[in-house]
């Protein structure tokens, strides 16, 4: 019994001296605190520095693709000896500009993207931006799954591009652009999209087209500025190009309409479905005569393109050997003879080598091979600038014909493993992405995400040091294990939406409270923004008990010291640092 009435006075003892000496106390706990954070901040140093001097070059290239939309060559050229693109010219002083780049027809990005990586020429995939109709289901296949097919072929964290593509909103593009060289760390293939070209062209005319190409060329060279272009193989490539002009009067579905009559069955520029094929021919002939349709063309039989202007009859014809030769009746409208050719069979990079610099070039592949499309229409139809067709809106430009201006685009080249495109004048550029050998789209994610340790710690206030473990399984997966406050945590979190700029990860864990001694299952979610060195992350939980009550647990703002250390503050009195790798 003495003894048991002993403690409790020693106890109260105790806690009497350490009542009167409060401030003793807490000056001996921050010191020691502030003893563990150095030490820790000297170990996280020291082995940031070491593993970053060990740590192994990738061997696989990397590769940073640059989308640009709608800039002809001729326009692009233009513009550059006009001094509008001074970042561009010096950057590309060093590598190689291919001037011809073919794109196929219809010039749309919803072609061309698909096409790019497999080589695809327009004998496969889509026939136009506006979608198609299926002749076996005997319905049309709508535009908005034209365009979701063209998101699924964009990187998932490029596709946000999209957003930046409404006009004015590629004023903040340098967000995405300043994460590139840090993405670069991570990725083998960092794919890059500016469309908002396209649409400003299309809606408001030159001036605000060309603002827009302006803001690329300030931040392109920001972007460059920070990167080793020594170890990077760049590319720009343009997917279609602009033709300014004035709209034509009436729409031409209505023409289609009134002159196809009861054969006319759907019109999707610039195919025409007819529910008589066998008409095609005549139709062909009527449409050139009595509308602003420049040409018409439809496919006689498997080695036969039929076409006709007002003024001439056109007459592709193709072998087993993937050539083509053209023939003609009347005018030869393309002037291709007139510039030395003859009736041969040719392929179709020989077309574009011969008629590169006429102002409708290599269009015999180019129709044929569109023709030969099981999805496209009875008839196809051109309307060339300066005539700019009526789809919806009365644009004042568009790229809609088989011109230079519509099709022809600028390739921008600079790195090691492109080196031997450098001799190239022209290429058709669906072939591009497989004419590089070393350019890989297979498993351009990263096998995992960063793993991280943090540690942090306050000096003014009572906290105790924390600190959170963070390992990745799998691209896209993380487990971490958090200490802080006499609080223990668990989580999974997996990324289910990632742009260039933002991440948004939600997960589930268990908690475990020491003064409680109960375990608490929680749902957390996560918000990730990075600007450059900057990483600002936001995060919340919910427990299960009580899904109504949600609370914040995670605001910090995380400042990249290099490639293995990180400076982070826990806002708003705890700091810290993060060892990465």
């Amino acid at each position: 019994m003495v003894f048991s009435t002993a403690q409790p006075l020693q106890n109260k003892k105790y806690k009497l001296k350490q009542e009167q000496y409060p401030s003793l106390v807490v000056q001996k706990r921050a010191y020691s605190y502030l003893f563990i954070f150095f030490t820790v901040l000297f170990l996280l140093l020291f082995f940031s520095f070491s593993f970053a001097a060990h740590v192994n070059n990738e061997t696989n290239p990397k590769f940073l693709i640059i989308h640009l939309d709608a800039l002809a060559s001729e326009r692009f050229f233009q513009y550059m000896e006009e001094d509008y693109f001074p970042n561009i010219k010096t950057v590309f002083k060093e590598g190689h500009i291919i001037p011809y780049g073919l794109s196929l027809y219809p010039g749309g990005t919803e072609t061309i993207i698909p096409r790019l990586q497999e080589g695809i020429d327009a004998s496969k995939g889509g026939v136009s931006s506006g979608g198609y109709y299926d002749r076996e289901k005997d319905k049309r296949f709508p535009q908005y799954k034209e365009y979701y097919k063209l998101l699924f072929h964009i990187p998932r964290r490029a596709r946000a591009g999209f957003i930046y593509g409404i006009p004015w909103f590629d004023s903040f593009m340098f967000l995405p652009m300043s994460n590139i060289p840090k993405l670069l760390e991570a990725y083998d293939i960092i794919q890059f999209y500016w469309f908002t070209t396209d649409a400003f062209a299309h809606l408001f005319g030159e001036e605000q087209y060309l603002s827009s190409f302006k803001r690329f060329d300030h931040y392109f060279g920001k972007l460059v500025s920070r990167l080793n272009l020594d170890e990077i193989n760049l590319i720009v490539y343009v997917d279609h190009g602009m033709s300014f002009g004035e709209f034509i009067d009436t729409p031409q579905s209505e023409e289609i309409s009134r002159i196809a009559g009861d054969n006319f069955k759907v019109y999707i520029h610039p195919n025409i479905y007819l529910k008589n094929p066998v008409k095609k021919a005549q139709l062909a002939q009527e449409l050139v005569r009595e509308t602003d349709i420049d040409f018409a063309f439809y496919q006689e039989n498997n080695y036969r393109v039929i076409g006709y202007s007002a003024r001439s009859k056109m007459i592709f014809e193709g072998n087993n050997e993937k050539k083509i030769r053209y023939l003609y009746e009347g005018e030869d409208v393309f002037a291709y003879y007139d510039d030395g050719y003859k009736g041969e069979w040719l392929d179709a990079s020989e077309w574009l080598s011969f008629t590169r610099d006429n102002h409708l070039p290599a269009v015999p592949p180019n129709i044929y091979t569109l023709l030969m499309n099981e999805k496209a229409g009875d008839i196809v139809i051109v309307i060339n600038p300066p005539k700019i067709p009526i789809f919806k809106l009365p644009y004042p430009a568009n790229h809609a014909g088989l011109t230079k201006t519509d099709l022809l685009v600028p390739i921008m080249l600079r790195g090691k493993e492109l080196e031997h495109l450098y001799s190239i004048e022209e290429i058709w550029l669906h072939t591009l992405f497989t004419s590089i050998p070393t350019l890989n789209f297979a498993n351009i994610e990263p096998k995992r995400e960063s793993n991280t340790f943090s540690f942090w710690g306050s000096v003014s206030e009572e906290y105790s040091p924390g600190f959170e473990l963070s390992l990745s399984p799998a691209y896209r997966w993380n487990i971490a294990l958090r200490y802080e406050q006499e609080i223990y945590k668990g989580w999974f979190e997996y990324d289910i939406y990632s742009s260039y700029v933002i991440r948004l990860w939600t997960g589930a864990g268990l908690q475990y409270q020491y003064e409680e001694n109960n375990f608490e299952p929680f749902f957390n979610a996560r918000l990730q923004m990075d600007f450059g060195k900057i990483q600002f992350n936001y995060g919340g939980q919910v427990n299960f008990n009580n899904l109504k009550d949600w609370q914040e647990n995670r605001k910090e703002i995380i400042y990249r010291i290099n490639n293995r250390l990180s400076f982070n503050w826990q806002i708003p009195n705890r700091f810290g640092f993060t060892l990465h790798w």
